[in-house]
């Protein structure tokens, strides 16, 4: 949306339509957002009325309003979407984040009606404004950066609880925020420097291998017989449960989908473009690695021929006359 206009819905070859609210048409303040699949149009003004428009037809499917605990309305500020679930936060000048189920709004359309939020979330100590909402990744959490300073508020979607508080650097303005898609990474931008922030992570292969002992130092370590062995020669039992398998086919070539790039409303993934296949460069290949037809063979045996048969002759012509 341009700055202080109503929002505008430009496409690629040239097309502009103004979005107009019915009662409000010279409302300004306005923001608008596309839903996660792209099919509607979530647009807010200062009054507090959201409005949902068909991004084809641009026809109003329905609209509510947000309303205060004392029917007072407060002004939208900015409207985000979750990558997965049908759920979108609404960040408003009263402080207070409202989360709303995009699936009710659906059910809603044709009659508009007043809608409740199936989550609030605010700060009740410092009343703080916020300049900034985003979803995680698998949307079970929401955080939102403060406009005052540089911190970033971390609430649990479930339960509504205030999970951490992040604070940056004192003296700088909090900008914008947002959460990696997939892994436990959040960006934060302030006085013109980009935070990145995530967890330490220490290594612990104990968890993986019970018997895995940790070093401080450097032991030496007197092995069996046996003990690399790909048959055990001291094994006096046989286990007839034990199924040993050697000769195990691996399969580097399908490539499973990974979820968090995958819609929750669509199962098929498409036709999409999984990986780049590319040529491994092996330093010293194997006698045998790449497969090559007698012709390639002979035309290789040839040119090796041509180049012994002038350096012959560049040696025959640098002889010194006496």
């Amino acid at each position: 949306c341009p700055m202080r206009l109503r929002p505008v819905l430009v496409k690629v070859d040239g097309y502009q339509k103004h979005i107009t609210f019915d009662e409000e048409a010279g409302e300004q303040n306005i923001f608008a957002s596309f839903d996660r699949l792209g099919k509607r149009i979530f647009s807010g003004n200062s009054k507090g009325k959201i409005l949902v428009v068909d991004t084809e037809s641009l026809e109003t499917l329905t609209s509510f309003q947000v309303t205060t605990g004392s029917s007072a309305t407060t002004g939208i500020k900015s409207i985000e979407f979750a990558r997965k679930g049908s759920n979108f936060v609404v960040n408003s000048a009263d402080r207070i984040i409202r989360v709303y189920d995009g699936d009710l709004v659906k059910s809603t359309e044709g009659k508009p009606q007043q809608l409740e939020p199936v989550q609030k979330l605010q700060d009740l100590v410092n009343r703080t404004q916020w300049k900034k909402c985003c979803f995680s990744g698998n949307a079970e959490f929401i955080c939102a950066g403060s406009s005052r300073q540089h911190e970033i508020y971390i609430w649990d979607m479930a339960h509504g609880n205030l999970v951490k508080i992040l604070h940056g650097q004192k003296g700088e303005h909090l900008l914008d925020v947002v959460w990696h898609p997939n892994r436990p990474i959040i960006a934060s931008v302030a006085s013109g420097v980009v935070s990145m922030w995530a967890q330490t992570h220490s290594e612990n292969w104990s968890a993986y291998a019970p018997n895995f002992k940790e070093l401080e130092e450097n032991e030496e370590y007197d092995e069996r017989e046996s003990e690399f062995d790909i048959e055990d020669e001291d094994r006096s039992v046989e286990d007839k449960n034990e199924a040993l398998v050697d000769d195990v086919e691996i399969d580097v070539v399908t490539c499973d989908p990974i979820k968090a790039y995958l819609d929750s409303d669509i199962e098929d993934e498409g036709d999409v473009l999984t990986f780049i296949p590319v040529t491994p460069e092996i330093e010293e290949p194997e006698d045998g690695f790449w497969a090559m037809t007698e012709e390639e063979v002979q035309i290789l045996e040839k040119m090796r021929d041509d180049k012994k048969e002038k350096s012959t002759d560049c040696d025959s012509a640098l002889i010194p006359l006496l």
